[in-house]
């Protein structure tokens, strides 16, 4: 009885929490929605609903060029990045989740490493490289550093997941006369859907949201993503806060879209192993 009475209160605590968790995450984004049809004046009272449609804020946002463009950059950025990372990291991960030799135990720890590593600690030296190579301004800049602080994370989803893929598919295949890479692509890759679709929305959103790179190596106006033509909008005098939240709600869109579509892969690759040791 004592035993059943401590997991009716388990599970009541674990019940809560994850409410109250999907509470305060929920919360700022009905906020955003909401101030995005507000005017400024009712902006500035935080507990008044909007009165309205108010849709001036996304003809501002829909005006701006710089805006337009950054949508563009965006998904001209995530996309390159996520083509490179899937083709890298599913290729390289192949002998490391099937072969037991030192060597690729090695390059797994090696790879695993580096998410110790903050992206922080690396800025002055990706900033003077970059720089040095004439890759600074550049889409191809961002797509080159988003690769390899994702890869290490698809080394590691790949490498599990390959690991719960019976041997015997490879054998057949070689029975049949297939060579290594045709196996692969043929035989293996087919399989990696769900986990390949977890590591494009996990790294895709990453991609999307971040902030810190762009800020570092991006000045020209054509050149900038999302979230620093969210930034354009502050001025150090006035911002228009109408139009940040509108640019916020049409920049949640994609990830958004991303994951509901891609919803079933993505839980299919995290529960048959995607990220299993």
């Amino acid at each position: 009885m004592a035993r059943k009475g401590e997991g009716r209160i388990f599970t009541i605590f674990k019940y809560a929490f994850v409410y109250i968790s999907a509470i305060i995450t929920i919360i700022p984004v009905i906020y955003i929605i909401l101030c995005g049809f507000k005017t400024t004046y009712q902006i500035n009272k935080v507990l008044t609903l909007p009165t309205g449609l108010y849709l001036d804020n996304f003809r501002k946002v829909l005006e701006n060029s710089t805006a337009m463009f950054s949508f563009i950059n965006s998904i001209i950025i995530t996309a390159g990045t996520l083509a490179i990372c899937i083709a890298f990291c599913s290729i390289a991960a192949y002998p490391m989740g099937r072969r037991n030799d030192k060597i690729f135990k090695y390059l797994y720890i090696f790879f695993l490493s580096a998410m110790m590593i903050p992206a922080v600690a690396n800025l002055a030296a990706l900033y003077t490289l970059m720089k040095n190579i004439g890759l600074k301004n550049t889409r191809l800049g961002l797509i080159l550093i988003y690769t390899a602080l994702q890869t290490p994370m698809g080394i590691l989803l790949y490498t599990s997941f390959i690991k719960t893929i019976p041997k015997g598919l490879d054998e057949a295949a070689v029975v049949d006369g297939c060579g290594y890479f045709k196996r692969f692509y043929l035989i293996i890759f087919p399989l990696l859907k769900p986990v390949t679709f977890t590591y494009a929305v996990i790294s895709s959103i990453f991609v999307w949201n971040d902030f810190l790179m762009p800020l570092l190596l991006i000045t020209a106006p054509d050149k900038k993503p999302v979230t620093l033509a969210v930034y354009g909008f502050v001025n150090e005098h006035q911002s228009d806060f109408g139009a940040i939240y509108a640019m916020l709600i049409i920049a949640m869109i994609p990830p958004v879209l991303l994951f509901l579509f891609n919803q079933k892969y993505f839980y299919k690759g995290i529960t048959m192993g995607a990220i299993k040791g």
